[in-house]
């Protein structure tokens, strides 16, 4: 099960990079604690363009990846997908959805560089993710998925 999720991850990130030539993907690389630290591994598809003019809207992306933590002494991996959108370019809210539990979460980007989030856990079927939640990610990818940094 576990060498499956992982597989899958990488086939999806690796098969999305390659069929959408446009560069509005990034890698989510993170660390997030729910009352246990995991490490965070995925993919961001940002869905609408970067040439939003007089307008407080910031992006909207799409993302899949998979949370990677320790269980009973042993690796552990639970897929997850979310949605993130983000207002004024430094406000972001995300609702994300796991095996393990739902998590909606606000918090501060910086021009979608990277997120600092906080949020509340509840966990489905007894989950050890449940509770406060705050998390830190950094999204490597090229130009066209981060914000144009507007001075005046």
């Amino acid at each position: 099960m576990k060498k499956s999720t992982i597989i899958t991850t990488f086939f999806l990130f690796a098969f999305a990079t390659t069929v959408f030539p446009q560069h509005k993907f990034a890698l989510n690389l993170g660390y997030d604690y729910m009352q246990k630290h995991t490490g965070y591994v995925g993919a961001e598809y940002r869905i609408d363009s970067n040439l939003q003019e007089h307008t407080a809207h910031g992006p909207f992306t799409i993302g899949i990846g998979s949370y990677l933590y320790g269980e009973n002494g042993k690796f552990s991996v639970a897929p997850e997908v979310h949605l993130n959108k983000t207002w004024k370019h430094f406000i972001s809210a995300e609702i994300s959805a796991s095996t393990k539990n739902l998590k909606p979460s606000i918090g501060l980007t910086f021009f979608n560089l990277a997120r600092l989030q906080f949020g509340y856990s509840f966990p489905i079927k007894q989950s050890d993710f449940k509770g406060f939640s705050v998390g830190f990610h950094i999204l490597i990818g090229r130009a066209p998925f981060y914000d144009e940094m507007r001075v005046f």
